[in-house]
C-alpha cells in the first residue's frame, strides 16, 4: 500500500521558468521531507514544463499535471483532485517557502491536535525590501461556543483580522474534500479571498500560528493579480452579488445581519463612485458592458441610496435616482465625446 505522504505543496505554474529554481530550492532546503510535489502546467509557452519535468525526472515526489491554459484557479483545483497527502499547501511559482516551514506547521498542527485549517504569516518582498506580516489571532471571543460556525466567521470577516491569502493556511485535505470546496475558475481577481471564506466558513477547528510560510515576490511585471480586466470585475461584481444573496440563509445573528447591511450600502457607495472614473478609464463598450453588468446585479440598489454629495457627482447621482445607471451612463458618454470634439477643434 502506498504511503500516504503529510503534506501536499500544490504549485500552478504558468510561464515562471526564471523563477523555478527559486521556489524549488525553497522546498529542498526543507528539514521536514514527507510531503509530494504537484505541478500544474497551465498552458505554458516558455520552457516552464521541460524544467518541471527535469524535476520530474529526478524526484518520485513530484508529480506534473499538464492542461490547456484555464487560469490559476482551475490550476489548483486540478491539483485538489491528485492531492494524496493529510494537509494541503498551495504556492505560486514565482514564490518560496520561508526557512524550516514544513517542521514547524507539522509541530503546531501536531500542538493543536491536527485541526482543520493552520493560519500563518507571511513575508512581503518588495524590491527587495521585506516586510513581515504575521498572522493575527482575532481574539477568544470569536470562538464562542455558542456561535455557530456562520456566525463565528462573519465576527472574523467583519472584524479584518484574518489574512486571507490562500498560501497563509495549511488545509487539511478533508475539509476540502467533505465540503467540495473550490477556486471559482470566473474569478480572475479576489479568488483567494472567495476560497479561504468558504475554508473558514466550513473549518470546525482553526489554529493561528507566529512563524511566517512564504515570501510573496512583487516584482513581477504583468502579474495576474494586478491585471483587472473586465473579467476581473465581472467576476467579483457577481460573486458579491451572490454573496449578498447567501447571507440570507447564514445561521448568524441578527447584530451580525445589521453589521452585514452596513457593510453592503459601504460596498453600493463605492460602486456608485467607482462608475464616474470609469467612464474616462475604460473603452466605451467594455464601460457599457460592465454598466449593463452592474445595473443587473445592484442597479436598484444603487440608485435608491440617498444623494447627499454636492457639485458634479450629486448631479450625477441624482440622474441615476430618476434614470437609472445606464440611460445615465450613455449621456455621459455623449457629453463627454462631444466635449472631447469640441476641444479638439
Amino acid at each position: 500500500m502506498e504511503k500516504q505522504p503529510f503534506f501536499s505543496i500544490g504549485i500552478p505554474v504558468y510561464n515562471t521558468s526564471p523563477y523555478l529554481k527559486r521556489c524549488m530550492d525553497s522546498i529542498y532546503s526543507q528539514s521536514f521531507t514527507d510531503f509530494e510535489i504537484i505541478f500544474v502546467d497551465d498552458g505554458s509557452s516558455d520552457n516552464s514544463l521541460e524544467v518541471l519535468r527535469e524535476y520530474a525526472a529526478k524526484d518520485d515526489r513530484i508529480t506534473v499535471i499538464t492542461r490547456p491554459n484555464d487560469g490559476p484557479s482551475s490550476a489548483r483545483n486540478a491539483m485538489f483532485y491528485t492531492a494524496k497527502g493529510r494537509y494541503i499547501y498551495v504556492l505560486d511559482s514565482d514564490d518560496a517557502m520561508c526557512e524550516e516551514v514544513l517542521a514547524k506547521a507539522y509541530a503546531e498542527l501536531e500542538k493543536n491536535n491536527f485541526p482543520d485549517l493552520l493560519h500563518t504569516g507571511f513575508i512581503r518582498v518588495v524590491d527587495g525590501v521585506e516586510t513581515l506580516c504575521p498572522a493575527v489571532y482575532p481574539g477568544d471571543e470569536y470562538f464562542n461556543p455558542d456561535f455557530s460556525k456562520d456566525e463565528r466567521w462573519i465576527r472574523m470577516w467583519l472584524s479584518k483580522k484574518t489574512v486571507d491569502q490562500v498560501m497563509t493556511k495549511f488545509i487539511k485535505r478533508e475539509l476540502i474534500v467533505n465540503n467540495g470546496i473550490v477556486f471559482l475558475p470566473r474569478l480572475f481577481a479576489q479568488e483567494d479571498s472567495d476560497f479561504t471564506f468558504n475554508l473558514c466558513r466550513k473549518a470546525d477547528t482553526m489554529a493561528y500560528a507566529d512563524f511566517y510560510a512564504f515570501r510573496y515576490y512583487k516584482n513581477r511585471k504583468k502579474s495576474i493579480s494586478t491585471d483587472w480586466s473586465y473579467k476581473a470585475v465581472a467576476g467579483v461584481l457577481s460573486r458579491w452579488s451572490e454573496f449578498y444573496y447567501d447571507i440570507e440563509f447564514y445561521d448568524i445573528s441578527d447584530w451580525s445581519r445589521q453589521q452585514l447591511e452596513k457593510e453592503r450600502l459601504d460596498l453600493l457607495r463605492q460602486l456608485r463612485s467607482g462608475t464616474l472614473g470609469m467612464a474616462m478609464q475604460r473603452p466605451k463598450e467594455e464601460c457599457f458592458r460592465l454598466i449593463d453588468m452592474l445595473d443587473g446585479y445592484f442597479g436598484r440598489d444603487i440608485c435608491s441610496l440617498p444623494v447627499t454629495e454636492g457639485g458634479i457627482n450629486g448631479i450625477i447621482f441624482r440622474l441615476y435616482r430618476i434614470f437609472g445607471l445606464k440611460r445615465t451612463y450613455r449621456w455621459l458618454y455623449a457629453y463627454l465625446e462631444k466635449k472631447g470634439a469640441v476641444l479638439k477643434q
